[in-house]
């Protein structure tokens, strides 16, 4: 299939000009859609989109479509604005993923008018007051914003005359930090399955959770024929716009040297051994794909606009493709096509999760399919508080928390360039990286003073001199290991996250044992990851999920999934305090900000095995620049959470662990 550059395919459609037999279309939607890659450059965050009057316009940076917030209806695509009537809209850019999720259009003008969850903001052009639209009551006077409850509302710029007029807040899911609460939320909406008469997904192996024995393949090449037909082509993960597929490595009598995967709309990817990408994080991929026979379709993260072209190719949300796959040897003879894999990405928010039995759930569990799980309120009442810290005291827990992760001292990971001070063991170190506020706690990062050097251990002076220089930091960690662990559940946090270049706050879960053998899993989900100054791209907050590959050791990584404050912004704005939770359940992990869905993704390499909890501040990576030595008005750099708790449903009670 000829692949068209995005760039040129979002700029033909804005021109309404015929499409070329490279682009593919599915219905009336345009499959020319990419998140931002990271680690791949990129431009800075995009301008957002305008209201006036009726007519919602955007910048000349990408392929725009406007969606009924509601109903998802399309309304327009591509050009340059959209009439519409008044009422509230999506607004994808499908040239960089940026979605604004909260776009108003009213009866009146209200350009410049803006609505944050539940603030009302306006620009520095002139004296502003706000007020009640039944009962004119005057809620704000002057400044740049007020704070309301949900409502219809009167801003009035007394400098110019300008009435804005039914300005409609409706909830606090874009900014307040909090989360919404339930008379803030539209009634839940179970979602419908497609065939709710369907027979369960058959449960995994209990042998072999995550499929290690179907990567071997018993057939026989035939002497100078093809290779053996691939096997066991199925599902290990999918999400929105993207899945992870497995296949057993064919067979030949002499080498095979790419496979093909063949997707049902026309796009086709080549898998090999020997190709290569100046990036080192995509020749990873491109290496892990063929030593694990796996592949993402598709990892926008690492080939947005290179070799697999995700930029052109990622699939919809929503939409079913099926797919096959064939091995080719050295001699050019391609294999008999394996059996097809159908799979049906998931919708952007609370997408039906089709019914499946699990080694976990009980066969008559339907806590997933019967509950709209769009809005943590929706289903938190199910759940009892396991285990929380609200950080009131002045000092740390140590029933709850060591102050090092599970390595210790003997690995540097991701070139970070902080030493993590154990202050449990080395009480005397010099330097405690944790305050408390007595409602909360604060990590810092600061410079390694000079009369601390000597104290740093000895991985500090080791490494690739290529990498960031190490330990030019000092900051601390929180870990629960040891302390308390569960299998299954929904974790939450609320924090200020940090705001500095070179800063990256950081939450997640983590396992405690990778496992052995056929149970090698290692999984880790993070819950959320921020950077304080992103390099390649928006300033969102990120979520991934990783796992071990049973068979070779090598870590499989989920493209990095973001998402950008809505209502523009940054979610390190102003000292904001924040939500960020995960709900983990059999086969599905769900990611939430301020209590609203984000991203979720299903499928059989989900983690089974006991998670602990970790929250730490980054100071420079590879993947956070190094914070300015020279800028003493960064330091200390601050991580600071109100709290932590852990909920879980009565079926996985059993699973939590306490202890020292």
């Amino acid at each position: 299939m000829k692949i068209q550059n995005a760039v040129d395919m979002a700029a033909t459609a804005a021109r309404g000009l015929p499409l070329s037999a490279g682009t593919v279309k599915t219905g009336r939607a345009l499959v020319c859609c990419a998140i931002m890659g990271l680690g791949l450059g990129g431009a800075s965050a995009m301008a957002a989109p305008t209201v006036n009057g009726g007519t919602i316009s955007w910048p000349d940076d990408g392929w725009y479509q406007v969606q009924d917030a509601q109903t998802f209806t399309s309304l327009c695509q591509g050009g340059s604005s959209c009439d519409v009537a008044p009422g509230r809209y999506i607004v994808i850019n499908h040239g960089t993923g940026q979605r604004f999720e909260n776009v108003i259009v009213t009866a009146g003008n209200t350009e410049g008018v803006t609505v944050d969850g539940l603030l009302i903001r306006w620009p520095d052009d002139g004296w502003y007051q706000v007020q009640d639209a039944t009962t004119f009551e005057s809620l704000c006077e002057g400044g740049r914003s007020c704070q309301v409850s949900a409502g219809k509302y009167l801003v009035v710029n007394h400098t110019t005359g300008e009435r804005f007029e039914n300005i409609v807040v409706e909830s606090a899911s874009n900014g307040g930090g909090d989360g919404p609460g339930d008379n803030e939320l539209p009634p839940p909406q179970v979602p419908e399955l497609d065939d709710p008469f369907a027979l369960p997904l058959p449960l995994p192996n209990p042998a072999d959770p995550f499929g290690s024995l179907l990567e071997v393949d018993d057939e026989q090449p035939v002497a100078g024929g093809p290779p053996t037909q691939p096997k066991h082509l199925r599902l290990d993960l999918v999400s929105n716009n993207w899945a992870e597929i497995s296949w057993a490595p064919a067979n030949d009598d002499g080498e095979v040297v790419q496979y093909t995967l063949y997707r049902s709309d026309g796009v086709t990817y080549e898998i090999r051994g020997d190709q290569t990408d100046p990036a080192s994080g995509s020749q990873n991929e491109i290496d892990k794909y063929w030593l694990t026979t796996s592949f993402i379709d598709c990892n926008y993260t690492r080939f947005d606009d290179r070799l697999h072209r995700c930029g052109v190719n990622t699939p919809v949300p929503g939409e079913t493709y099926t797919y096959e796959i064939t091995a080719t040897d050295d001699e050019g003879q391609e294999s008999v096509a394996s059996e097809p894999l159908t799979i049906t990405y998931l919708k952007n928010r609370n997408a039906p999760v089709p019914l499946y039995d699990d080694l976990y759930k009980g066969a008559d569990d339907r806590f997933v399919q019967n509950h709209d799980l769009s809005a943590v309120p929706y289903w938190l009442d199910e759940f009892d508080l396991v285990f929380s810290d609200e950080f009131n005291e002045d000092s740390l827990d140590a029933d709850k928390w060591q102050t090092r992760l599970v390595w210790g001292d003997n690995r540097i990971v991701n070139r970070e360039q902080q030493y993590l001070v154990d202050i449990q063991a080395y009480p005397d170190f010099g330097y405690d990286p944790f305050t408390f506020t007595g409602e909360s706690i604060i990590i810092n990062a600061i410079p390694v003073p000079e009369e601390l050097e000597e104290k740093l251990p000895s991985v500090c002076e080791e490494g690739d001199p290529a990498d960031p220089a190490p330990c030019q930091f000092l900051s601390g960690a929180l870990s629960s290991h040891d302390r308390f662990q569960f299998v299954y559940g929904y974790t939450e946090g609320r924090f200020k996250v940090s705001g500095t270049p070179g800063a990256l706050s950081s939450f997640y879960l983590y396992h405690r044992y990778a496992g052995t053998g056929v149970n090698y899993h290692a999984p880790e989900i993070d819950i959320v990851e921020y950077l304080g100054e992103n390099p390649f791209g928006a300033p969102d907050a990120f979520q991934t999920y990783h796992f071990g590959d049973p068979n070779t050791g090598i870590t499989r990584s989920a493209p990095t999934m973001s998402h950008a404050k809505p209502g523009g912004g940054t979610y390190a704005d102003d000292g904001e305090w924040h939500t960020f939770g995960v709900l983990w359940e059999p086969q599905l992990v769900v990611w939430y900000i301020d209590g609203i869905e984000v991203k979720r993704l299903f499928g059989p390499q989900v983690s089974r095995q006991p998670m602990n909890i970790v929250n730490y501040l980054v100071a420079g990576s590879g993947w956070a620049p190094t914070p300015d030595l020279s800028d003493e008005t960064l330091f200390p750099i601050q991580l600071e959470a109100d709290y932590i708790r852990v909920y879980q449903r009565e079926a996985f009670k059993g699973t939590a662990y306490f202890g020292r």
